[in-house]
């Protein structure tokens, strides 16, 4: 299996798959705003002013500081943007809501979808219920529980899931249980993100044990973010790119 380094190459250049550089050009390189960011945009600054105080994995901390240093940042956030315009899921999942903000940007291009958002915390799913409410029409239900035992019975409520994001805030153990267990939803044409590929030694060993997976053809970092394809006529690569 090929590693491709350095994909720093600006607008696909040595890029050779017709699949990949799509998505590099069109989507992880796409510079123009679109009307979908503001109402998020809005969100988010509030967000940022706000400094109440919330429980967070037992620990002291404030919706500012949490929005800084664990929710998705403005530019992952519009890539979930233009990753779900782009392919255009209908059944997503999320696992770990962000305060509200990851599931609207994945369902920010369309108000007909279905969209369930899992989130463990009690203050934090507080929060992300209120911002999913700020949507008129929202496709999001969201569930706050413990995440496994919460999947068990969502996934119920899927015949397949075409998008399903993975939290950075999860445990190594989480993440893993709720990959194993979302499997049997995956088809083809599912797209999986996941969050904080690198944001400690246990995530960067399962990043690199699901890009080996066999039934994983294309894998692309993006150091914050890891892209999943699962398309069986592509030539399993495993590329390393960077956000613009």
């Amino acid at each position: 299996m090929q590693l491709y380094r350095k994909l720093f190459h600006r607008k696909g250049h040595g890029i050779h798959s017709p699949f990949v550089f799509d998505l590099v050009t069109n989507v992880i390189e796409q510079p123009y705003p679109y009307y979908g960011y503001r109402d998020i945009d809005l969100i988010r600054l509030h967000l940022r002013l706000h400094d109440q105080a919330i429980t967070w994995q037992d620990k002291q901390s404030s919706i500012k500081k949490y929005l800084r240093n664990q929710a998705i940042s403005q530019k992952e956030g519009e890539l979930l943007f233009r990753l779900a315009n782009h392919y255009k899921p209908y059944d997503i999942l999320t696992i770990g809501s962000s305060m509200g903000l990851a599931p609207l940007y994945l369902t920010g291009y369309s108000s007909h979808l279905h969209c369930i958002s899992l989130e463990s915390e009690t203050d934090i799913a507080t929060i992300a219920r209120r911002n999913i409410e700020k949507k008129t029409n929202s496709p999001i239900r969201l569930i706050q529980a413990d995440y496994l035992t919460a999947l068990q019975e969502t996934l119920q409520q899927f015949k397949r899931i075409d998008c399903l994001y993975l939290s950075k805030e999860l445990t190594i153990k989480t993440i893993n249980a709720a990959y194993h267990q979302c499997l049997p939803f995956i088809h083809d044409e599912t797209l999986l993100i996941v969050s904080g590929i690198h944001s400690s030694s246990e995530k960067r060993n399962f990043w690199t044990q699901l890009c080996n997976d066999p039934k994983i053809t294309v894998s692309v970092d993006l150091y914050k973010l890891g892209l999943i394809f699962f398309r069986p006529k592509l030539h399993k690569r495993m590329y390393k790119c960077c956000m613009i």
